[in-house]
């Protein structure tokens, strides 16, 4: 049985690729572009703790045609969709990230999500997802030092989704045949159809005489099918149940910050100006580790797309390049022999969407226009 599912989960793939392919795309529904979202980004990729997917839904039909990509959803880019008319906006950053509890005219948040539904405007957020993605955001980042890189590592492993969205555990279970093994078969089919995420992967017959139930199923189900296990006389049952925990496969060159190792060495301010013209700044933030000289060698540079102190902190490298860092986490680090590279959050950010505006525009089609606001920027500048 399951090697007839996995024929057809991958029949089921070829059929989506082929009308992929072959749809108008002019006619593109909001399900259907938030599907190639999720495709290109698995939203399973983001942290735990981020507010990521499709934040605003308008409530009828959408047909997108314009899409506008920004880094923050401020009131200038909101302006902007608004006079360009676009049906979504893809927002790197979340605009909902703290629950809402009212939505007014009073908090600019609120007032912009409030926009957002009045001009039926969706409004999709990817941001760690992205950041994680292999050749996403820190992989764009990390390009800034070009041919010199003979390595570039997350610094932290993302792992997939579970095959059955929640179901943590495959339970095998043994059931004779007897009138009472049907009934357990009866009992632990209705349990599983009570539970939305759980599954009956395969229920086959054996040599032994007994009929082998295996069921994938999420955590809390399990002490309920244990139970029923339990209450039938015949010893065996309980007593050759396996319950293995399923383990999510990790996705390599995935994961969150990249740590880069040089070919070869180069001085720090040959770093800052690589970083300075990548990012396409004047200016950038630097302290240098300890009594070192700007003419220090660096080989190794650990770096994390926004606000990177947290993921940083216990890293060993050179130099650190992130967005933003406090004054105490910066002592620390160059205190610990490291120099640090501060841009601004989204200055490390930002210019990714150029980049990933082509991988949306080869995915969605010719006649679905996509833009990179002209109205986001940082909101620090250097005097």
């Amino acid at each position: 049985m399951l090697r007839n599912c996995a024929r057809h989960l991958v029949r089921h793939h070829f059929q989506q690729v082929i009308f992929q392919s072959t749809a108008t795309m002019s006619s593109l529904t909001l399900n259907s572009v938030v599907d190639e979202f999720n495709r290109l980004a698995p939203l399973s990729l983001a942290e735990s703790w981020d507010n990521v997917g499709l934040l605003v839904e308008p409530t009828s039909a959408k047909i997108i045609k314009k899409i506008l990509l920004t880094n923050d959803l401020t009131n200038s880019v909101m302006q902007e969709a608004e006079s360009s008319s676009v049906d979504l906006i893809y927002s790197y950053h979340p605009p909902i990230f703290a629950p809402l509890k009212r939505i007014t005219a009073s908090n600019w948040k609120e007032k912009i999500i409030a926009r957002c539904l009045e001009n039926k405007i969706a409004v999709y957020s990817p941001h760690t997802a992205l950041d994680a993605l292999k050749g996403g955001v820190n992989d764009w980042l990390a390009e800034a030092f070009g041919s010199n890189v003979a390595s570039c590592n997350p610094l932290t492993t993302s792992y997939a989704a579970f095959p059955r969205r929640n179901c943590t555990h495959m339970v095998e279970i043994p059931v004779p045949f007897n009138p009472e093994g049907k009934k357990l078969v009866r009992s632990i089919l209705e349990l599983v159809a009570s539970v939305p995420e759980a599954r009956l992967e395969e229920h086959i017959s054996t040599a032994d005489g007994y009929e082998q139930m295996t069921i994938m199923a999420p955590e809390k189900a399990l002490p309920s099918i244990i139970e029923l296990v339990n209450q039938c006389s015949f010893a065996n049952a309980s007593r050759y149940v396996r319950i293995i925990r399923v383990e999510k496969p990790p996705i390599p060159g995935s994961g969150m910050g990249r740590l880069i190792r040089l070919s070869e060495p180069i001085t720090i301010n040959r770093v800052v100006e690589l970083v300075k013209s990548h990012l396409k700044l004047q200016h950038v933030r630097l302290a240098t580790a300890g009594n070192a000289e700007n003419n220090m060698n660096v080989e190794t540079i650990a770096l994390c797309a926004g606000s990177g102190a947290s993921l940083l902190k216990n890293v060993k490298a050179d130099v650190f390049l992130t967005g933003e860092m406090s004054h105490h986490e910066v002592l620390d680090a160059v205190h610990r022999g490291t120099s640090v590279i501060l841009c601004e959050h989204s200055n490390t950010e930002r210019g990714f969407l150029s980049k990933w505006k082509e991988v949306l525009h080869s995915a969605l089609g010719e006649d679905v226009q996509i833009d990179v606001s002209l109205n986001d920027h940082d909101p620090l500048q250097v005097v």
